[in-house]
């Protein structure tokens, strides 16, 4: 799928006009547990003897790690792909595991859908993980949400495409 971009500050640039073109990339990184970045635990001492912050989550390496994974597979697939360097809507869901005794519908429990995203935005726009785009700033629009799945359907499906046109302007 291609989507178009327009520069609004070039005079010859009409709403939904197609100057720059796009391709989008949609991913699915299945088999390990969505997990959460942003909360930071403090270890070492105290501040005096050069202590550190690390991530609370244990489970943020190795979710980092398999998205990381599926884009060196990705861009080993398609080696024409160029980075994201202009705004991006990402399209996330991220299946998260159904404990046995959990009978409600939606999994309206920690870790937080933003923690989430954060997590994989960074991923996404890091160097060392496989990088889609240059900076996880890239991103303006969001479209996440996420689901309980059967033991084998934890992960994240996503995609990352243009963003659209912001609705004042359009």
């Amino acid at each position: 799928m291609c989507v178009a971009f327009c520069d609004f500050n070039s005079p010859s640039c009409e709403a939904g006009e197609k100057i720059t073109t796009k391709q989008s990339v949609e991913l699915w990184v299945g088999g390990i547990e969505p997990a959460p970045q942003g909360s930071k635990r403090y270890v070492g001492g105290n501040h005096a003897s050069g202590g550190r912050f690390i991530e609370a989550s244990k489970k943020l390496a190795p979710f980092r790690e398999g998205i990381a994974a599926a884009v060196k597979i990705y861009l080993d697939q398609h080696p024409d792909f160029q980075m994201f360097t202009e705004p991006v809507k990402i399209t996330a869901t991220f299946v998260m595991p159904r404990p046995k005794t959990v009978k409600r519908l939606w999994p309206s429990v920690a870790p937080d859908c933003d923690k989430l995203q954060r997590s994989l935005g960074d991923s996404i726009s890091l160097e060392k993980y496989g990088q889609l785009m240059t900076d996880d700033a890239l991103i303006v629009q969001w479209e996440a949400q996420k689901v309980y799945g059967e033991p084998g359907e934890m992960g994240v499906h996503f995609k990352i495409e243009p963003a659209d046109i912001p609705w004042h302007l359009g």
